[in-house]
């Protein structure tokens, strides 16, 4: 447990992140403490927030990796305007980490190495949804599940399993969130809390973003 946070003693924000993270799965404060608050911007420039699980934290290059539909309204707004914020929280813990960021989609052997380790009915979900567009009700949606299920030939006995090979959908993947800013909170007494600030440049590439860990570090008041 990190109990304040030294300037001195915080040279990578995101190795503390992937700690505190460690900390929240060990101590069971929630069912899935990899939860975190992605926000974009649509064509209005009117925010949008909702909870993605965080699947992965590359403390060495800086980035964190979430799955979503690529046909879905967030994927969208990142087309057209690829910043975004995330946030952890983690109350009975008192850590909160708020991070700024560019979006780019993950390379596809990767999006296909996570998804063949997902259970099947989760890989049928993937299939079965075209997810945030308007269905008439929930039979009609379950409809979807079961005609994808006939699609790939699954019982429902084979739902739980993780040995059936079924492909990933090019309409879903995986997305970097290349880290430029991250807010490391601690709670302490009197509501005189800890706060770290960091930033650091990305430099765009051919292929996505690239960065170096020389983190700007600044303390700020609570």
């Amino acid at each position: 447990m990190i109990s304040d946070l030294r300037k001195s003693s915080v040279t990578n924000p995101i190795l503390v992140l992937k700690e505190w993270l460690h900390e929240a799965r060990q101590s069971g404060i929630q069912p899935n403490p990899n939860t975190m608050s992605i926000s974009t911007v649509d064509s209005m420039d009117c925010p949008n927030s909702r909870m993605v699980l965080c699947k992965e934290i590359n403390e060495d290059l800086g980035y964190l990796v979430f799955y979503t539909n690529y046909n879905s309204k967030k994927s969208k707004e990142i087309a057209s305007h690829n910043n975004c914020s995330a946030l952890f929280h983690w109350d009975p813990l008192g850590y909160q980490v708020r991070i700024r960021g560019k979006l780019i989609k993950s390379p596809n052997h990767e999006s296909d190495n996570y998804f063949s380790t997902r259970k099947v009915g989760s890989q049928l979900s993937a299939w079965a949804s075209n997810q945030s567009h308007h269905v008439e009700d929930r039979e009609s949606l379950d409809n979807q599940f079961q005609e994808i299920m006939r699609r790939f030939n699954i019982q429902d006995a084979d739902l739980d399993s993780t040995e059936i090979e079924i492909p990933r959908p090019e309409f879903w993947g995986g997305y970097r969130i290349w880290v430029k800013e991250i807010e490391l909170w601690l709670n302490q007494s009197e509501r005189f809390h800890d706060r770290l600030s960091f930033k650091r440049d990305l430099i765009e590439t051919p292929s996505g973003f690239d960065a170096e860990n020389n983190w700007v570090v600044k303390r700020l008041q609570p």
